[in-house]
């Protein structure tokens, strides 16, 4: 029953059955010729050795796989590669039969290629073709082989010299991360201790002078403060602004700076080394932006916005009051700022949303930019720290250095926490603290009697409140009063701690959406019962809001470059509207939707957009900073120090000042609460390393 021959034919089919090679015996000039896998060339052999019985799924596990090896679906998987192979069918086989429940066997008529008989004394006549064709196949098959295995032992030898090369770069890295320690900061020296905030230090060339802007408690307004290192005398400027932004040194005089007063923005100059003298203004600027300039001998670089398309622009001034615009950087992108320049190379960090930014360089010989990195969160803080890595603040509070070169970081520690302003001089650190404002969550009220907003304390402490969430009769928030970030519930008179959150969370939302209080925490939606976190979506949301109207989900996707609006309905996910940068629940089950190209919200209405006569710029305005309710739109304006409104009935706006500037606004349909920063004072400090010994 077992053949002997190793050169077979049948079918259209002839096979070397000592290395499982297939040749077709079609006429066509190049032959196709496969060679089997091991586990399918054992395979066809068996059935060539049994071809004339009818062999059980037990007998083909034993023989290929063994005696106890082996699984059902691994022969399954084998009988149809062996299949495939044999370009047979399973409902028309030609090859291998199917018998149910039976097994298989093997139909085809098989043939051996007879060879010639050997002669002592005549020399062997000339193969058939066909066996000529075969011994052709066995060489090319050999030469394969051959040139496998060198390219192997090639990879092979290449992957040892990579793994070498790679564990030498590493060592090499780990010494210089450990040469490269940062310092540890573990006291802060205050510089100044005026009653109210100071920001933006800058500190003369020769250190003995020191600059910076004042905002008094209870003004709304700032002026700059010159102050005597040796003395610790001061000067305070009697000219007043409503925004300053940070200064820069032209010559050994007189500062360069951005401000607006007037509700118009321009750039000016001031002498500050003797004494004070009123600035002068230099240009006009579209939009405040508190870091986006820096001096260089070439002159001012500055970062201001298209007043017609809105998309952030560079330019440079020089002192013979030319200007001239060096590049513009893409539409969907809300901003750029935090602008620092060394020799021809700029660094910025654009603000592709709400809650994303990347770090850029530009080039200013060739006016072109590049991205060095992207961070999911929203950088706030840059500066130099040597010549080739950079301060960044990667969080509201943390910060590190990242490297130019290798694109890692290092993390400083708890001391730098909530630093402002950050600048390095001969590694201490110049910074404003504290920069994290405390919050607190207040309950807006309208007194007909004087037409005025007033704010009445709804949930304080003395640390922030925020993420407002109104359920029926029980309000949810977030507060940091015990420490962490918490999840609070205030129902009556009662007021307690649900969550017990063991690390620092970022809470990115609070939602209630189908029957369930969900927690938007690092990108991730969570459905948060009985104390305990469960996802519910397993994929992570690249998103920058989240609201529920009518019972449907909507949050706004960044893709690249343009933005969608996305939905959760019924258990499905799907794109509603291309280029919404945000949403909003408006009247009647519409939607409220900002774009990137216009500064007017557009109301969505069953499929119809149409145009409202309020404007909330999504470049300027925070997603949190405008609220839709029953009666009307709320927002803020001013840098949060005014409430706007729009009655949906009469088509009318109002607005009213606050007494304190406020961040975000949320409702429960009745009321309209506001999370609002807290008078609270800010020191310029020293960060001094600590002596290594």
């Amino acid at each position: 029953m077992h053949s002997t021959a190793d050169y077979l034919t049948f079918g259209q089919w002839r096979y070397l059955r000592s290395i499982g090679q297939l040749q077709s015996l079609s006429a066509s000039a190049d032959p196709e010729v496969l060679t089997l896998e091991p586990r399918l060339h054992k395979l066809l052999n068996f059935f060539l050795d049994h071809k004339d019985l009818v062999l059980s799924r037990e007998d083909l596990l034993t023989a290929v796989w063994g005696q106890g090896s082996g699984s059902d679906e691994s022969l399954t998987r084998a009988i149809a590669g062996l299949r495939r192979a044999l370009q047979d069918s399973r409902v028309e086989p030609v090859y291998i039969a199917t018998l149910s429940k039976k097994g298989y066997c093997w139909l085809a008529a098989v043939a051996p290629v007879a060879l010639p008989p050997e002669s002592d004394t005549e020399p062997a006549p000339a193969a058939p073709l066909d066996l000529i064709g075969t011994q052709q196949a066995i060489d090319k098959w050999h030469d394969k082989k051959l040139t496998k295995l060198k390219r192997i032992r090639y990879i092979w030898g290449s992957t040892l010299v990579l793994i070498l090369f790679s564990f030498v770069f590493a060592v090499l890295l780990s010494k210089m991360n450990e040469k490269a320690t940062l310092p540890r900061y573990l006291q802060l020296t205050p510089v100044s201790a005026l009653d109210g905030k100071e920001q933006t230090p800058l500190l003369s060339a020769d250190q003995s002078l020191l600059v910076f802007q004042h905002q008094p408690a209870g003004s709304a307004h700032w002026h700059w403060v010159v102050q005597q290192l040796a003395s610790m005398q001061i000067r305070q400027d009697q000219q007043q602004f409503q925004l300053l932004s940070q200064p820069h040194w032209l010559g050994t005089e007189h500062i360069v700076f951005r401000a607006q007063q007037q509700q118009k923005c321009a750039f000016w100059r001031k002498t500050v080394q003797q004494q004070f003298e009123a600035a002068t203004p230099l240009f006009s600027c579209h939009q405040f932006i508190a870091s986006g300039q820096a001096m260089t001998p070439q002159g001012l670089y500055w970062l201001d916005l298209d007043p017609a398309t809105g998309q952030s622009q560079l330019w440079l001034w020089q002192q013979d009051s030319s200007q001239r615009l060096l590049m513009t950087f893409p539409a969907h992108w809300r901003g750029v700022s935090h602008l620092i320049v060394k020799n021809k190379k700029a660094y910025a960090i654009a603000q592709s949303g709400y809650s994303y930014s990347a770090l850029l360089e530009l080039d200013l010989a060739e006016s072109d930019w590049r991205t060095i990195t992207e961070f999911d969160f929203s950088a706030n803080q840059l500066a130099w720290w040597g010549d080739n890595e950079l301060l960044v603040n990667k969080s509201a509070r943390q910060l590190q250095v990242l490297s130019l070169r290798t694109g890692t970081s290092r993390v400083f520690g708890e001391m730098t926490f909530n630093l402002a302003d950050s600048s390095v001089w001969q590694q201490s650190l110049l910074a404003a603290y504290p920069a994290q404002a405390v919050t607190d969550l207040r309950r807006l009220e309208w007194q007909e009697q004087n037409n005025q907003i007033i704010t009445l304390p709804f949930a304080e402490s003395n640390r922030s409140e925020y993420l407002l969430l109104a359920h029926q009769d029980q309000y949810f928030f977030v507060s940091e009063r015990s420490g962490l970030p918490q999840l609070w519930r205030s129902q009556g008179q009662v007021t307690e701690q649900i969550s017990q959150f063991e690390t620092q969370h970022a809470i990115g939302q609070l939602l209630w959406f189908e029957g369930k209080l969900l927690l938007l925490i690092d990108r991730q939606l969570y459905h948060f019962s009985a104390g305990q976190l469960a996802p519910f979506m397993q994929k992570k949301l690249n998103s920058e809001s989240l609201v529920v109207c009518a019972d449907t989900l909507y949050w706004v996707t960044r893709k690249q470059q343009s933005w969608a609006l996305q939905q959760l309905r019924q258990g499905k996910v799907s794109e509603v509207l291309k280029d919404v940068v945000n949403v909003q629940c408006g009247p009647d089950h519409s939607l409220l939707l900002q774009q990137q190209d216009s500064a007017y919200v557009k109301q969505w209405r069953q499929g119809q957009i149409s145009t409202l006569p309020v404007q909330i710029n999504w470049r300027t305005t925070e997603s949190r900073a405008w609220v839709s309710t029953t009666t009307g739109l709320y927002w803020l304006s001013g840098y949060g120090t005014a409430l706007n409104y729009y009655d949906w009935k009469i088509q009318q706006q109002q607005q009213w000042p606050l007494a304190q500037p406020a961040q975000a606004l949320m409702s429960d349909n009745g009321t309209v609460f506001v999370q609002q920063f807290r008078a609270q004072d800010t020191d310029i400090v020293w960060l001094h390393p600590e002596p290594v010994e």
